[in-house]
């Protein structure tokens, strides 16, 4: 949505929103913040909302989460039992329903400019009218192609191409246009034509949902006062995860709530400070998981996967591992992990176990940890980390919060030396992971840190001071003077009360106003970053508007009908809301709140395998079998003690339970269980020759990290987009059968 960087996330505004699409988020179970949007969402959506008596929560998620017993325990939300992988055909139906019935605001999709938008009282724009060519790479028509002059985008008036910027009133919408033998299209017109690729009812029956509830849904949607579709991992953590998130957002453009009062809004930019760097920290070079690169290989295919700067903004961690132990693109020398523990988290995780304990892959390894966790337990050396009472530094929030904000954090315990501000903490040979950075930095010879690393006479040798520099800068003044009013509130907060903004420029409606953000915009629907950028794996163009398709691999091709046949089961993964991640099974107080997980299966699932709840059934994947060859001999010397519910030639046992909440064919395992580290006993460790405590509990229940489905091209890395990165996090073809 053309955000700059800084503004991470697009969320409901719950306060007025009256109608609400949550597609694969579970608001009172995850999310980001999970605790304030839930409340939000209660409080302001479904009590003080002016429109909360027509407040209407529809929730799609394969599963019944608490978000969807939440939503329909008043009769009127509903849920939407969507099959996974199908999200693109749900959203992509929705939005053929929305064109054909004029369920889509059309005036404002013919604005071509800013000053249009103005002119006619809307703070946004989008590109529906701009030319797009037809021959690949698809780009948008520019005014020195047509001969107009400098223009990046062209549009036509009554049939006439015209530089964007010159226009002064709606352009033609729904149009094309030829030069020179190309025909070049609206990007509405191909939106148009995309989504007709599929009829309604091909959609429903690719979703396995009740004909007409797509367009029942659309038809409901467009018709709302203040109506949003939000989305969390569900759609995007998904090989086709990256044009799930595009139609998502092509949704919101239609009925125009981006940024609107009730509608679809972005995060914005947070106070901020700044430590001088002179870009000296900034890393050169290929990185090791070839993201956020082009293809720089000299054959006409790459041997891997590489993935765009511009749909990767972080990493893609599968590819990381496979290509360390591949040595590709580069032999690696040294890992770092920090806050991280892949080889329990990662989906298809034999991959990354095997990587840590090749030693010709990775000569030496480190981790910087706060609990012998299950990657740490594999590394050369362990830095210990404090805890989250022990730590300095700041952090922002996200949307729904439509104020600036920047939070300070103190360490509750422990002390400052208080002239050398290092941080003492209260258990032996421990440092904040800030400090331990900084101190490698220092060895490293790295620039920016110790004496004068901030500037001359700017010394950063530990997080105090490097943080003290951040909070005396730009939006901040005076660091960390604890009589200082930024210490003693715990961060900086604008006024709560410039919520919305309403003047004669925005007569269609209020807007958020939120401050430090880009406020005008143009909102792209088609994407000529993603259109002009090859796969590396096969030479072709990208596409750059959503795509009709399920799970694809690296070559962005469907998997074998077969498997299906043979594996007709899919594998899905929820959360609960006492638990984050992979990080709190070892607290007892949370685990005893659910001292197990089960494998959930529907009644009629249970009623064809002849079982029920509590009894045992053994699974495998079109790629667990691969545990037992030779690719991960390490890893397979240790898989009893990581998975004692191994049975042999990729076959794990789970006990079962059955349940309404899951929708039929879904094998459904939630993660924080099952753990084989972090004082389980599966993975005991002894410090100076002695055997640390360890706690059944921690351990009980099951994992499925191992039963994911690997890249049938690549075999050694979990599916994963070809575009953003994302894993296939649901849908795995699982075989289900009765011990």
């Amino acid at each position: 949505m053309n955000l700059p960087p800084y503004e991470i996330g697009s969320y409901t505004d719950y306060e007025y929103c009256d109608y609400l699409i949550s597609m694969g988020s579970n608001i009172t179970a995850a999310d980001y913040p999970m605790q304030t949007r839930a409340r939000y969402l209660q409080k302001f959506g479904k009590r003080l909302n002016p429109d909360a008596k027509n407040f209407k929560h529809v929730v799609i998620d394969p599963r019944f989460t608490n978000g969807a017993a939440k939503a329909t325990h008043n009769g009127v939300g509903e849920w939407v039992p969507l099959k996974p992988t199908t999200d693109a055909y749900f959203m992509l139906g929705m939005i053929r329903w929305m064109i054909e019935n004029n369920g889509y605001k059309r005036e404002y999709l013919t604005i071509p400019n800013e000053k249009v938008a103005k002119k006619k009282g809307y703070r946004n724009w989008t590109d529906m009218t701009y030319l797009v060519g037809t021959t690949k790479p698809m780009k948008y028509l520019t005014g020195k192609d047509v001969g107009l002059g400098q223009s990046d985008f062209v549009v036509l008036i009554n049939g006439q191409p015209k530089m964007f910027q010159e226009a002064d009133g709606f352009a033609d919408l729904d149009a094309s246009y030829v030069l020179n033998g190309v025909e070049y299209k609206t990007v509405f017109r191909l939106l148009r034509e995309r989504a007709q690729e599929h009829t309604l009812a091909e959609s429903e029956a690719v979703c396995d949902i009740p004909a007409g509830t797509i367009a029942r849904i659309a038809q409901e949607f467009s018709s709302a006062k203040h109506p949003a579709i939000e989305m969390f991992r569900g759609p995007v953590q998904q090989s086709n995860g990256w044009y799930n998130g595009q139609a998502l957002c092509i949704i919101n453009m239609l009925v125009d709530n981006i940024d609107r009062k009730g509608g679809f809004i972005s995060g914005h930019k947070n106070y901020w400070g700044d430590v001088k760097a002179n870009n000296k920290r900034k890393p050169s070079g290929v990185r090791a998981d070839t993201a956020k690169a082009a293809y720089q290989g000299k054959k006409p295919t790459a041997t891997r996967p590489w993935y765009s700067g511009y749909a990767v903004p972080r990493g893609v961690t599968p590819n990381f591992f496979s290509n360390v132990r591949m040595g590709y693109p580069y032999k690696n020398k040294a890992y770092l992990n920090y806050y991280n523990d892949p080889a329990y988290t990662m989906p298809y995780n034999q991959e990354t176990i095997e990587a840590l304990l090749d030693v010709k892959a990775m000569p030496l390894t480190f981790s910087i940890d706060a609990y012998m966790g299950e990657t740490s337990a594999l590394c050369d050396y362990v830095l210990p980390d404090t805890d989250y009472l022990e730590r300095v530094g700041g952090f922002k929030t996200y949307p729904p919060i439509k104020t600036q904000v920047f939070g300070v954090r103190m360490p509750v315990v422990g002390s400052f030396d208080p002239k050398t501000h290092e941080y003492k903490a209260i258990r032996p040979d421990t440092k904040m992971g800030d400090d331990i950075l900084i101190t490698l930095a220092k060895e490293c010879g790295l620039p920016t840190f110790g004496k004068d690393g901030g500037g001359p006479g700017v010394n950063i040798n530990n997080s105090w001071e490097f943080w003290n520099e951040f909070y005396s800068h730009k939006d901040f003044k005076g660091g960390l003077d604890p009589k200082g009013s930024l210490v003693k509130l715990g961060g900086k907060f604008q006024n709560p009360a410039p919520k919305y903004q309403y003047t004669k420029n925005y007569s269609s409606g209020e807007y958020t106003s939120f401050p430090g953000g880009r406020q005008v915009r143009v909102l792209f629907t088609y994407l000529e970053k993603v259109a002009t950028y090859k796969n590396a794996m096969t030479g072709n163009y990208m596409d750059g508007l959503p795509m009709y398709r399920t799970i694809v691999d690296c070559k962005e091709q469907p998997l074998d009908p077969a498997i299906y046949k043979e594996y007709p089961m899919q594998l899905h993964t929820n959360k609960e809301p006492f638990h984050t991640q992979s990080r709190t099974m070892n607290n007892l107080w949370l685990a005893s709140i659910k001292p197990q997980n089960y494998a959930e299966i529907n009644p009629a699932d249970a009623e064809k395998l002849g079982v029920k709840t509590g009894d045992w059934v053994k699974v495998k994947s079109p790629s667990s079998e691969q545990l037992d060859s030779d690719m991960y001999k390490n890893f397979h010397k240790h898989i009893k003690d990581y998975y004692p519910n191994y049975l042999g030639k990729g076959w794990f046992k789970f006990q079962v339970r059955a349940t309404s909440r899951i929708r039929p064919g879904l094998f459904s395992v939630c993660q924080s269980y099952g753990r084989f580290g972090a004082g389980s006993p599966k993975g005991k460790w002894h410090m100076n020759g002695k055997e640390q405590p360890s706690d059944e509990r921690v351990g009980a229940g099951f994992h499925i990290n191992p039963l994911y489905m690997a890249d049938p091209v690549l075999k050694n890395m979990v599916l994963v987009d070809p575009v953003g990165g994302a894993t296939q996090s649901f849908g795995t073809p699982l075989r289900v059968e009765k011990i």
